[in-house]
């Protein structure tokens, strides 16, 4: 039977996001606007985190109000056991504050496990041998990724990441050279050339080679139901960056358009980073490097002088293969540019674009058959 061996109370979790956030504790607190014997107390475990506690750490620290309230039932739940109380409802509500049936529908999860044991299975696919460990665990790296973004629904936040772990556990496969911004930056643009081949197959294991290089894990999967993102990025143990993809959308001009917009962060930020759909970036200062990755993808795949001239006409299929051959891009890479900047309806020219699908393997989509719009 799973048995936690020690009790991990809130303030472990309060302070690694602090540390990573460069902030003191004394700062935080201040922050908040706890006083200092509060504060304490919320620390040590000796204070009951309420609805209000919970938002204010929210705020300041990210993950959302249940996250925090979970996370003080959990130091509750593990230290009753090591007073000789058995753990097993704080346990087992721990384990379904998972999307469980999602995971379970990609393979990630065995079926049929309940209570204490699917809290085990958890456990084993995130590589933790308690939920103190787990905290502890995801308190930082890949955890701070998804957990410093604000998301509309608590559960985005674990299926988000799930889907990390995954990213994890296929980087930690990956051959990947010394890591260098400067080359990395480089080799973008010769990148881009790989868009003419039509299927994922062919053309992810090049682009993922070349990104190895350079000492970038580049991985991709297939994302559950809850999680909204298209792309992340974080540093490995080893300092190598590494970027998730999720194939979102599931149209070529997205998934080119994440990619870059993913190698912006690690060549012009260097720090950890999440895509998401509807969510709200944090920490402060977030959507100025967001809005420099959108740029930074853009002059990628349609450089300055291109984009005017591709912006500045008539809108028409011929005009995008044009701009297309100018560019060494597809024709459906420079619809997608259109669509984004207001020169083309959500609707219009989708037909150029190519399109994927999900058959048997999460890793990886193939080309689905091209359809037809109005």
């Amino acid at each position: 039977m799973f048995e936690p061996n020690w009790a991990s109370p809130p303030g472990d979790t309060i302070a690694r996001l602090a540390a990573a956030g460069k902030t003191s504790i004394h700062d935080l607190a201040e922050r908040i606007g706890f006083e200092e014997d509060l504060f304490s107390g919320i620390m040590e475990g000796r204070v009951v985190i309420s609805d209000e506690i919970a938002d204010a750490l929210s705020s300041e620290l990210g993950a959302s109000r249940q996250f925090w309230i979970e996370r003080y039932n959990q130091f509750l739940g593990d230290r009753a056991r090591l007073a000789g109380s058995a753990p097993t409802e704080e346990l087992s509500r721990w384990g379904q504050s998972f999307p469980v049936r999602a995971l379970r529908e990609l393979g990630w999860l065995p079926k049929g496990s309940r209570g204490e044991r699917l809290s085990e299975d958890i456990l084993s696919f995130f590589g933790c041998d308690s939920i103190s460990g787990w905290n502890e665990r995801y308190s930082a790296g890949i955890g701070q990724v998804a957990f410093r973004t604000s998301f509309a629904f608590e559960t985005d936040e674990m299926a988000t990441l799930a889907w990390l772990r995954i990213g994890e556990m296929q980087a930690e496969n990956l051959t990947l050279a010394k890591f260098s911004a400067s080359n990395f930056k480089k080799r973008l643009t010769e990148l881009k050339k790989l868009c003419a081949l039509k299927r994922p197959e062919l053309f992810f294991p090049k682009l993922q080679q070349a990104c190895a290089e350079e000492g970038v894990g580049l991985v991709s999967s297939k994302a559950p139901k809850g999680c909204r993102a298209s792309g992340a990025t974080w540093t490995s143990p080893n300092g190598n960056p590494i970027i998730l993809l999720s194939f979102r959308y599931l149209s070529e001009d997205h998934f080119w358009f994440t990619f870059f917009h993913e190698a912006a962060h690690v060549v012009l930020h260097g720090t950890d980073h999440i895509s998401v759909d509807g969510a709200d970036p944090s920490p402060l200062g977030a959507s100025v490097f967001e809005d420099e990755a959108d740029i930074f993808a853009q002059d990628t795949l349609v450089p300055a002088d291109l984009r005017d001239e591709m912006l500045n006409a008539m809108p028409t299929r011929p005009h995008a293969r044009r701009i297309a051959r100018k560019a060494g891009v597809t024709p459906g890479i420079i619809v997608g540019q259109l669509q984004k900047a207001g020169a083309l309806q959500p609707h219009q020219f989708n037909d150029l674009k190519r399109r994927y699908k999900w058959e048997g393997s999460t890793k990886l989509p193939v080309l689905s058959h091209p359809r037809k719009y109005s």
